[in-house]
């Protein structure tokens, strides 16, 4: 008889999730981490970053502060004390999973695991102890660690990965940040209200190319605005860390050699599955370059190993691990589950937001999709000019013959919240008009979802005819 029923690898937001859905069904669980519960998102990524933003936002809320008529000092920045304000909420959620674990009856074992055969993990404690457990099935949820460009002097000192940026390293004068994706912008807002003069340097010819292009433009603009310097169609070729402490991140544009210097280096060029030496490939789980190949049950080849999260494409969203480990579970213990993938939304935490679900508008018509699209700015939004929040949109996407909602992207105050009504919208087919008999509070910055649903149909009250 096996030991557990299912042995989880990894306790992230998969690995977590996919153990309490698994306990929840009446399985025999243990999780294997040999780092910290929570995993990246937790203790390294989504959770101390939005401590970061949110302490940065602050200060542009306080100096906006004249424009209402309230009247501040000069802000001060207490970088220890932001710091230990991200590691509170690092400390409480951990804290939390824990506890999430002893009232399931999940064993939690702190080690390296290692897949033996199909039924066994061996795991090697910090002593050096090794221990093998047999189980029914196993989950392997092991996630990503941030990629790291194979470029001369990329190994060198002062150069970091998003691991190290939310322990805010520095202070810094000027940081050079490769790569403009979620995680570079993200992190070029919070090093730029710090006081760092910022550059961003993308290989591609826009920020967050996955992004709609509207919604990308407009948070370029503000990005700039806040002092963000942003070098496109640049390829990062080396990092010359030269003698007198500056570095030198040289680059290819336009057919010219650049450089820009800086104190350090954020290498934010996306993320790899972490899947090396643990013992897939010869338990026979077959792989695509370093990511776990699987079914639509997140079945592997073999069939008592699957896999979810960032281990099965090295770059993901918290939320669509937690999602595909449950399905997983299901599919082990239940009748199986789903994801619906599009309805999966996705976000950006700098300020102005960006939150998108479902089929972009060029996205859409790159597939030759007849669509209707309709938008609605945030400048004549009663809540948003109230908090003096105005720029941005929100945009939807829509079939043109049956009006179902097919996506929705926005740039603006908070849309990472109100993405939520039109990802429930895409998920339950939802027509445009549908949405937009739905009554909104007013004045709340949920109206722009409404009035643009309306204007998919050609009838939004308050945008101005063109």
């Amino acid at each position: 008889m096996a030991d557990f029923d299912l042995i989880v690898l990894g306790a992230g937001p998969a690995g977590y999730v996919g153990a309490i859905r698994a306990a929840q069904l009446g399985a025999k669980v243990a999780v294997v981490e040999k780092s910290e519960v929570g995993g990246t998102c937790l203790n390294r990524g989504c959770i101390p970053s939005k401590a970061l933003i949110h302490c940065a936002h602050l200060l542009d809320q306080a100096a906006a502060g004249r424009r209402f008529g309230i009247k501040f000092g000069e802000p001060e920045v207490d970088l220890d004390g932001v710091r230990k304000h991200a590691e509170r909420c690092v400390k409480g959620l951990v804290t939390g999973v824990t506890g999430l674990f002893k009232t399931h009856k999940i064993m939690s074992v702190k080690g390296r695991g290692v897949v033996a055969s199909p039924t066994e993990v061996t795991v090697t404690a910090e002593s050096g102890k090794h221990k093998t457990v047999s189980t029914k099935y196993i989950l392997i949820a092991t996630g990503s660690t941030p990629f790291v460009l194979p470029i001369p002097g990329s190994d060198g000192e002062g150069v970091f990965t998003s691991d190290q940026a939310v322990t805010l390293p520095g202070p810094f004068e000027d940081l050079a940040i490769i790569g403009a994706g979620a995680i570079g912008c993200e992190f070029a807002y919070v090093y730029s209200r710090f006081g760092a003069k910022v550059t961003i340097v993308e290989m591609l010819d826009r920020i967050v190319p996955t992004e709609d292009p509207d919604v990308t433009d407009v948070l370029g603009r503000a990005l700039k605005k806040g002092g963000v310097g942003i070098e496109l169609g640049a390829k990062c070729t080396a990092i010359d860390h030269g003698d007198g402490g500056k570095k030198r991140l040289v680059f290819e544009q336009g057919g010219q050699e650049k450089s820009v210097e800086a104190d350090a280096i954020l290498m934010a060029a996306g993320r790899r599955a972490l899947t090396a030496d643990i013992g897939l490939e010869e338990a026979g789980v077959q792989m695509d370059r370093g990511r776990i190949t699987v079914d639509e049950r997140y079945k592997t080849a073999v069939d008592s190993i699957y896999a979810a999260g960032d281990c099965l494409r090295g770059i993901g969203l918290a939320h669509q691990a937690s999602h595909e480990a449950i399905a997983a579970v299901e599919s082990m213990f239940a009748d199986g589950g789903h994801v619906n993938y599009a309805a999966m939304p996705a976000a950006i935490y700098t300020y102005p937001q960006v939150a998108s679900v479902g089929l972009r508008e060029h996205e859409a018509r790159d597939k030759g999709i007849d669509i209707a699209v309709g938008s609605f700015p945030f400048a004549v939004s009663g809540k948003a000019s109230a908090i003096g929040e105005r720029e941005g949109m929100m945009k939807l996407v829509a079939d043109a013959k049956t009006g179902q909602l097919l996506g929705g992207a926005a740039v603006g105050p908070e849309v990472t919240e109100l993405m939520a009504e039109v990802t429930l919208a895409v998920e339950m087919g939802v027509t445009a008009a549908e949405l937009a008999a739905t009554v909104h509070n007013h004045p709340t910055l949920s109206e722009v979802t409404g009035e643009a649903a309306l204007d998919v149909l050609g009838r939004s009250i308050h945008k101005a005819n063109q």
